[in-house]
């Protein structure tokens, strides 16, 4: 019987530590690989985290300067109602105004022997009718309107001589014109707030 003999045992271990380095190899390339692909996972789905928590960031800022947009409208709204009401007082204000100044002109304007019956105002436009005791006052009152700072587009619409009033006969007039007051008026930056 033939035994086999192996006279050079160290080429076998050679291809036996081979073996086993190419496994470690393998292995240490592997583990390195899905070590390789955790970190890259972990690093996306970190940078996805960070661009998901920067997105409900920014959708809460822009919630909130939505909402202040609103409000900042809501209040832009209120502002025009409060100037458009300052608008009408200041009008109703000067309408007042206009009245009680042509009031104080008016005795100015209407000579003894003159009296006025009726007054109505339009505006500025002003109808004007009563009674005179003489033609020539009534022509002192049309020459007082039309020479007047005040009153602008004077036009008699009509006199009819002795109609019969108190017992007496009067000449009744009716004019109209257009109040300018010449006053000067209140600056309107003197009301405004200074802050």
């Amino acid at each position: 019987m033939l035994h086999r003999i192996n006279l050079l045992p160290w080429r076998e271990e050679l291809q036996a530590r081979h073996k086993r380095r190419f496994v470690s190899i393998l292995a240490l390339g592997a583990v390195l690989a899905v070590g390789a692909q955790w970190i890259a996972a972990s690093y996306l789905q970190h940078q996805t985290d960070t661009q998901q928590a920067r997105a409900r960031y920014l959708e809460s800022y822009i919630g909130q300067l939505d909402k202040r947009i609103n409000e900042l409208k809501q209040v832009e709204q209120e502002h025009q109602a409060l100037l458009t009401r300052l608008s009408v007082v200041e009008n109703l204000q000067t309408e007042r105004n206009k009245t009680t100044d042509f009031m104080n002109v008016l005795p100015t304007l209407v000579p003894e022997g003159v009296y006025v019956d009726k007054i109505k105002m339009n505006g500025l436009h002003i109808q004007m009718s009563g009674i005179s005791d003489t033609t020539s006052r009534l022509a002192t009152m049309l020459d007082n309107l039309e020479s007047s700072a005040d009153i602008r587009q004077v036009e008699m619409h009509s006199i009819v001589h002795d109609k019969p009033r108190f017992g007496k006969k009067f000449q009744t007039f009716n004019v109209s014109f257009s109040f300018v007051s010449t006053r000067p008026e209140v600056s309107k930056q003197g009301g405004k707030h200074h802050g």
